[in-house]
């Protein structure tokens, strides 16, 4: 039993290998098997090196030499300009997560991932967050902000520096956007909307990202109305004189 135990011992301690052998010594023990004799070493003399064949040769097969592949061109990564349209644009930048989300929300995600000239006015994320920190929106007035972000046409940042003082035209029928210039010549979105980054082209339009949310005014500017030029004296006489003429071929 004491003899049983050590062992027992000794296969707890072990490793694999040894465990597996210290079993099978505990069962002979256990069965009163005995040991092997020992088998004396070989003597010198009695002992020959066997024989080694002779290695047979094996036959081998030439490498098989690959059928040369053509090179397959490098894909460039997609660059902006034409690659995207808007809607994927803004939905692969993290900084318009929020402004993605209510493009999805609002159903204008078709209207920006389809093929036409648009140009999205961008606020990023932390302008929906200051305006989150002033109001609460319902769905359909986001759905209007959105659309008041969004132009019909392609305006790069210099159509806008030609167009100020001026407005553009937005999806909101009868609210346009007002564009001006500030005092460092930089162009303002009614008023006090910045540009941060300009002009990122897209397949389907433009998008130019801004540092807040544009807001409509109150009184929303009107495009100013053409000015008639004041009739001369040789319009009125011409006119006259047509007038006459006219009479003149009833008579």
């Amino acid at each position: 039993s004491l003899l049983c135990a050590a062992l027992l011992v000794g296969v707890a301690a072990a490793s694999s290998t040894d465990q597996k052998k210290a079993i099978i010594n505990l069962r002979q023990l256990q069965q009163g098997a005995t040991r092997p004799p020992k088998t004396p070493p070989p003597t010198a003399a009695a002992t020959r090196p066997p024989k080694t064949p002779p290695p047979i040769p094996v036959a081998t097969r030439p490498p098989k030499t690959p059928a040369p592949t053509e090179a397959v061109p490098e894909t460039p990564s997609p660059t902006i300009a034409g690659q995207q349209n808007i809607a994927q644009i803004v939905c692969s930048n993290n900084d318009f997560f929020t402004l993605c989300s209510y493009l999805e929300i609002t159903g204008l995600y078709g209207k920006l991932n389809s093929s036409g000239t648009s140009t999205l006015f961008a606020p990023n994320n932390d302008a929906f967050e200051k305006l989150a920190n002033v109001v609460d929106l319902t769905d359909d007035e986001i759905m209007g902000l959105l659309m008041y972000h969004v132009a019909p046409n392609i305006l790069t940042y210099n159509n806008l520096m030609m167009v100020a003082p001026g407005v553009v035209e937005t999806m909101v029928p009868a609210l346009p956007i007002a564009v001006s210039t500030g005092a460092d010549g930089d162009v303002l979105l009614n008023g006090n909307v910045k540009i941060t980054t300009p002009d990122i082209e897209a397949s389907n339009g433009i998008i130019q990202v801004i540092d807040q949310v544009i807001i409509p005014p109150i009184n929303p500017p009107t495009r100013p109305a053409p000015v008639t030029p004041e009739p001369t004296l040789m319009g009125k006489s011409s006119k006259h004189s047509s007038k006459s003429s006219k009479y003149s071929s009833m008579s």
